[in-house]
């Protein structure tokens, strides 16, 4: 089954973006979740979209890209609008999972977050995704 958060790690990774490790026990980029460590990190999170249609087989959910740095506000800035460059207006493409990816479109432009506890800048972007997500019921 694919995976969108994987697929879409997946894809920056291969642009050199950031770092995937698919056990999720190392690299910079983690799905669902931000760790304390390291400080240069990117979540990505999948969130409530638009209402999916019974009979039609694409969903359409929202993409959360959290992108942590240093106490220097470029570092996360900086590769904030690097994924921001690459995702705002992507597809139609097969993501490295097998998702189809029908569009993927800025929400709005990358934004602070402030700092957080030990002083490092978090810079955000947030984005809706049209997805194929084909079932028995759905064509």
């Amino acid at each position: 089954m694919a995976d969108l958060l994987d697929g879409i790690a997946r894809h920056l990774a291969t642009l050199g973006l950031l770092v995937y490790e698919t056990a999720g026990t190392g690299g910079n980029v983690f799905l669902e979740s931000m760790p304390d460590t390291p400080d240069e990190a990117v979540a990505l999170t999948l969130y409530d979209g638009l209402e999916p249609d019974s009979r039609l087989g694409y969903d359409e959910p929202r993409l959360q890209v959290r992108c942590r740095g240093t106490r220097d506000r470029r570092v996360s800035r900086e590769r904030c609008q690097a994924i921001y460059d690459e995702l705002n207006g992507l597809g139609p493409l097969t993501l490295p999972d097998g998702t189809e990816l029908i569009l993927c479109f800025a929400l709005q432009p990358p934004t602070s977050l402030g700092v957080d506890a030990k002083g490092r800048h978090e810079h955000v972007t947030n984005y809706q995704l049209e997805h194929r997500s084909l079932t028995e019921h759905r064509v």
